[in-house]
């Protein structure tokens, strides 16, 4: 879930608690070696983040 939700398309509300989750998985919880393991977790922060998925889905729509 964590790996899915902090996509650069996911809602910032969605990435914002998933990241910080992930951070206490490795810090508060003792569970480094766990955290380390969601390779995938990107803790980037997006401005716009929906705009490219649209920007290509309407690319889409007009070459067809």
């Amino acid at each position: 879930m964590l790996e899915l939700r902090t996509t650069p398309q996911g809602h910032a509300d969605y990435r914002a608690v998933c990241q910080e989750m992930h951070r206490l998985i490795a810090t508060q919880a003792g569970h480094p070696l766990v955290a380390e393991m969601m390779r995938f977790v990107d803790h980037g922060t997006y401005d716009l983040e929906r705009l490219d998925a649209l920007r290509r889905a309407e690319a889409r729509r007009t070459d067809s």
